[in-house]
């Protein structure tokens, strides 16, 4: 109660372009969630109901309050609160961005008692928020314009708002002010992107993107069908594998974004037995956990660990429901009731994936360096207790010479350069990768018909190779598939990931380090590791600006990361001494100009106003400022000053000395 007593009381709005103007901002909200949130019933409801809502309020402004009226809006307000509950928690209407729905509903309901200012600013608030709210599902620059079209009605607002407060006579706003001041918002703006670093936070936990819905586990884990792995004979599909002698066409289509502060492979499944060129995971249990698991439920990561960064994951059409991540996981949220962490620390949803999901995730990023993975600690997973990580299965003598024959001269005891020394030279020539490849002929183990017949494969192939050979030379390893990073974009952080990118890759466990991902796959880097990238934003203007084309020198600066600032640095700082040094004769010119009763004049003009608690605005003349202002005891005084200003700005004779010494002394 004493705060609203501190408060002034809000002025009744008047101009009705003002709130033509708030009304934009709440349809700029809507087309952003329904372009953004696939989602079109509401936001076309809500401004129908809104657009009357607006222009009722505005003809009734001046109207008593109506009791009744108020007490309906006030019931309505609270049935809005009942549906984002229930929505939110049980879905009983779908589940579909119940915020959003919420937001507008709100906006909608309360368009009819729009009578003062601060109602008007309440209703923009909230259409900033349905603006954030599409932001979150917005995955690249076309949102920019949309953001555009909010700030411009949002100035349209102040403008018209002010203009019919001084009572200007037209809707007229001063041009040289209003481009100095768009000069200097572009200016400021941009030199604060390039000039400014990206921080990396360590983040708290998941961005909560969405509520959970009702779905939860009904039955056993079961392996999901998914690029790269097809079911076996088991009808319940608990036996997905992956089988070498076949691999269906990937195309180019977009499977889902990710929003990613350090670009990584995305894992999904591991498998650990290998037969006759079967993959399949020996384990099938697994732990259930709420929609959000935190670090404190998860064991922490093996090694040292230079951070932790954030996914926000949103999928574009329909898949398995395999929750993708950069591993080690720390947190993870996903909307549903439940989920399910395999035995191999792979994560489940309890139905597939449907088009538009968003889940987010917090990951350790493992200190991968050599000179980190050259110190060992601990030791190998036991053979007895953990046989399938060292199951060659059914590898030949003749690929187990080889592998002897690629890591030779090699210290067994440095686990690093033996499993590198593999990767590198199975990942060159004379092996290449190619995802046009013919069957594997009749009767022909598929391994061996890759490295010592074909030696062209895909992802598969290599992976597959490598995992054997490295168990053939006692190194425990398991293979992994997922996606790998997609087509990554540094200045908006997010990757783009296609069917193509469907990867299989290989994890060797470092004592010490745990499970580390290595890829031997031609084109992509041996030690697959999540790395944090160059966290300046001007190393991403190229990508931003597709027309840009930098050149050697380009690239000479981009590698220098902090040090190639210096030169906008420089060039920043010229500017802003040569932009100061003109204001200043500019200024010095100006006082050498003008009288001394033109200064003392125009402070005590300044004087009256602050007196009268009201400014004169930039389109209002001194006469229609007198005109507007009631002045009480100070009317003949503004009256005699304003005649005084209007003679110096037009004719030049400004007061005297000893009439400004009366005026000045009339006002104490």
């Amino acid at each position: 109660m004493a705060l609203v007593k501190l408060l002034p009381r809000s002025p009744i709005e008047d101009s009705g372009v003002a709130r033509a103007f708030a009304f934009g901002t709440f349809a700029v909200g809507c087309l952003a969630i329904a372009v953004y949130g696939q989602t079109y019933l509401a936001p076309a409801g809500t401004l129908l109901v809104a657009a009357p809502g607006y222009i009722y309020s505005h003809r009734h402004r001046h109207d008593p309050p109506d009791r009744i009226r108020q007490a309906v809006i006030a019931g309505l307000v609270f049935a809005c609160l009942a549906y984002f509950v229930f929505d939110s928690v049980l879905a009983l209407f779908g589940g579909n961005l119940p915020q959003a729905n919420f937001v507008m509903l709100l906006v909608a309901v309360t368009s009819f008692e729009l009578r003062t200012r601060r109602n008007l600013y309440s209703t923009m608030w909230m259409s900033l928020a349905l603006l954030y709210l599409a932001a979150v599902f917005a995955w690249d620059v076309a949102f920019a314009p949309i953001v555009l079209a909010w700030l411009l009605c949002l100035g349209g607002f102040w403008t018209a708002s002010h203009l019919k407060r001084i009572g200007a006579p037209r809707f007229q706003v001063p041009r040289v002010p209003l481009a100095a001041a768009l000069v200097a918002a572009v200016a400021l703006g941009g030199g604060a992107f390039v000039l400014l670093p990206q921080p990396s936070a360590r983040p708290a936990g998941p961005l909560i993107v969405s509520l959970p819905t009702y779905v939860s586990f009904r039955g056993e884990l079961e392996n999901p069908a998914l690029p790269l792995v097809e079911f076996g004979a088991d009808p319940s599909g608990s036996t997905a594998n992956i089988n070498l002698r076949y691999r269906g066409r990937l195309g180019d289509q977009v499977v889902m974004y990710v929003r990613t502060g350090a670009p990584g492979y995305w894992r999904g499944l591991v498998f650990d037995s290998y037969q006759k060129g079967i993959w399949t995971a020996t384990h099938s249990e697994g732990q259930t956990f709420r929609a959000y698991v935190d670090a404190r439920q998860l064991p922490p990561p093996q090694g040292p660990q230079l951070g932790s960064f954030v996914q926000v994951y949103r999928i574009v059409q329909p898949m398995p429901g395999v929750i993708y991540a950069a591993a080690p996981v720390e947190s993870i949220y996903y909307p549903a009731a439940e989920i399910r962490r395999d035995y191999y620390g792979d994560w489940r949803a309890p139905a597939p994936h449907a088009a538009g999901t968003t889940y987010s995730v917090v990951s350790a990023l493992p200190d991968y360096t050599p000179g980190s993975l050259k110190k060992l600690a601990g030791q190998d997973p036991s053979p007895a207790v953990y046989p399938q990580y060292y199951d060659t299965g059914s590898l030949s003598e003749r690929a187990r010479a080889l592998a002897r024959q690629l890591t030779a001269g090699i210290d067994p005891a440095d686990r690093y350069e033996l499993v590198m020394a593999l990767t590198r030279k199975l990942g060159s020539e004379p092996y290449r990768y190619s995802q046009n490849l013919s069957r594997v002929p009749p009767g022909q183990d598929p391994i061996d018909w890759f490295l010592f017949d074909a030696k062209v494969g895909y992802c598969e192939q290599f992976a597959t190779a490598e995992t054997l050979l490295l168990r053939s030379l006692g190194v425990p390893a398991r293979l992994v598939t997922g996606y790998s990073t997609g087509e990554y974009n540094p200045t908006l952080d997010q990757s783009v990931v296609r069917a193509r990118d469907a990867h299989a890759w290989v994890e060797a466990y470092f004592p010490g380090h745990g499970w580390v991902p290595v890829d031997p796959s031609p084109g992509f880097d041996p030690l697959a590791a999540t790395r944090f990238p160059n966290r300046w934003a001007t190393s991403g203007l190229a990508r931003l600006i597709p027309h840009l084309t930098i050149g050697a020198p380009g690239a000479a600066l981009g590698s220098l990361g902090a040090l190639a600032l210096g030169p906008g640095l420089a060039a920043l700082l010229i500017v802003l001494v040569a932009a100061s040094g003109w204001l200043w004769t500019r200024r010095r010119r100006l006082v050498r100009s003008r009288s001394p009763g033109e200064f003392q004049l125009l402070r005590l003009y300044e004087r009256i106003q602050r007196r009268l608690r009201r400014r004169r605005g930039p389109a209002e003349t001194p006469l229609e400022y007198e005109h507007a202002i009631v002045a009480g005891e100070l009317a003949e005084l503004l009256s005699d000053v304003t005649a005084a200003v209007n003679r110096g700005a037009y004719a030049e004779r400004w007061p005297s000395p000893a009439d400004m010494e009366e005026l000045t002394a009339r006002l104490s």
